[in-house]
């Protein structure tokens, strides 16, 4: 079992989809206490907006949060400081499917509408308010459908967007319409994305296939589409290595949990038994990349640890095996001629298993959001509740 210390929970009243630490403001070398969550599922009654009646739309919390440390030794004053402080909130039409910080003021936030905002947030008045709000993104025909994803790049590129429309949208902050539109990016809905280099973006879709697009270049076809081999499963989320952006980690329908190098074709080169349920949400540690993490619709929150991995690849001698799962090889990773020390590409099942721990081993709702930060884990579950999981061992 991993070493953590305590795990806070905080029950909220509603079923969160996201959760997002907000970065510190500039010059601030601690890590943040304040963080975002937003719901899903609240069902609104006879919800009237702008002249137009929605019987079948959601009306959800937007929320603002300070993570409360102890300040007292009294057992009454931890448990009361311990937990988060709700800091101020906003209604939100529609679910909210996706939040990006891009920075300790501005916070993306889209929805099951097919819309995207831009919230202002202010810490020294405690105030949340929108700002900016980009409307029917995503259609189909003249019906409106989920914008699942967005991703932000401080590159050339501020936002993109995609949905169950399986389109791509390029918007820019202060322009209020789509600066490029990718309207067939591809035929089933485009469930993650994520900015790997200036001008380039990559998209895990429905059916089962990781696609990369330049947008530099024209038209609407991907420089490069790979798949999973096999029977077609859903691929659900993807995150980019923070200090290698060809490696990509992608969670699927099935529970299973695959690295992408995109210096190769087609296949994954590292498949991993992961949860019994749906894979939500896949994030590397932005700081130790070796350490990865995973929430599933089962109720599991994981720690993947890599290092002994690692450490094995570099120097031959073999790292810790206590592994409760192993890694299933595809005749593409190890051993397929890559001379690299990174964890994902060096998982061999025939001699050595990767580290896994399970963070909430009692939980069973979903796990449908995390974020990592420092030492610090935040995750957000269809039962009401936020968890912090703090002073995680990070190697």
């Amino acid at each position: 079992m991993a070493s953590i210390g305590e795990t806070v929970v905080k029950y909220v009243g509603h079923k969160v989809s996201k959760a997002r630490w907000i970065p510190q403001e500039k010059g601030q070398l601690n890590a943040s206490d304040t963080f975002v969550t937003g719901g899903w599922d609240d069902q609104a009654s006879g919800l009237f907006l702008n002249n137009l009646t929605f019987e079948d739309l959601t009306v959800n919390k937007l929320s603002i949060w300070k993570n409360e440390e102890p300040s007292g030794e009294s057992a009454a004053s931890f448990a009361v400081a311990n937990e988060p402080k709700l800091l101020c909130d906003t209604n939100f039409i529609g679910d909210v499917t996706d939040i990006e910080c891009i920075d300790s003021e501005r916070i993306l936030v889209s929805s099951s509408t097919g819309s995207v905002r831009l919230f202002q947030y202010s810490s020294k008045h405690q105030a949340i308010r929108p700002e900016v709000e980009w409307n029917s993104l995503h259609h189909v025909g003249s019906r409106g459908c989920s914008c699942t994803c967005l991703a932000t790049n401080s590159g050339s590129i501020d936002v993109v967007t995609a949905g169950e429309d399986g389109r791509i949208n390029v918007l820019k902050l202060d322009q209020r319409h789509p600066v490029r539109s990718i309207d067939s990016a591809d035929s089933t809905t485009i469930n993650s994305i994520t900015c790997i280099m200036s001008h380039e973006v990559a998209a895990v879709t429905f059916g089962g296939q990781l696609k990369v697009w330049d947008l530099r270049q024209p038209g609407n076809k991907p420089g490069r589409t790979m798949l999973l081999s096999g029977d077609r499963v859903s691929l659900l989320c993807v995150d980019k290595h923070p200090m290698q952006p060809h490696l990509l980690a992608a969670g699927g329908q099935d529970g299973v949990l695959s690295i992408w190098d995109m210096r190769q074709e087609l296949y994954p080169v590292t498949l991993l038994e992961a949860h019994a349920g749906e894979v939500w949400e896949v994030k590397f540690h932005p700081l130790s990349p070796d350490n990865l993490f995973t929430c599933s619709e089962d109720g599991s929150l994981w720690h993947w640890d890599g290092t002994s991995v690692a450490v094995q690849s570099t120097t031959g001698m073999p790292g810790f095996n206590s592994s409760h799962l192993s890694s299933i090889g595809n005749g593409a990773g190890a051993g397929g001629g890559y001379e690299s020390t990174s964890p994902w590409l060096s998982v061999d099942a025939t001699k050595h298993k990767m580290e896994t721990f399970s963070l909430l081993p009692y939980n069973r709702l979903s796990i449908n959001s995390l974020d990592i930060q420092s030492m610090h884990l935040l995750s957000g579950s269809d039962c009401e509740a936020i968890f912090i999981i703090k002073d995680l061992v990070i190697k």
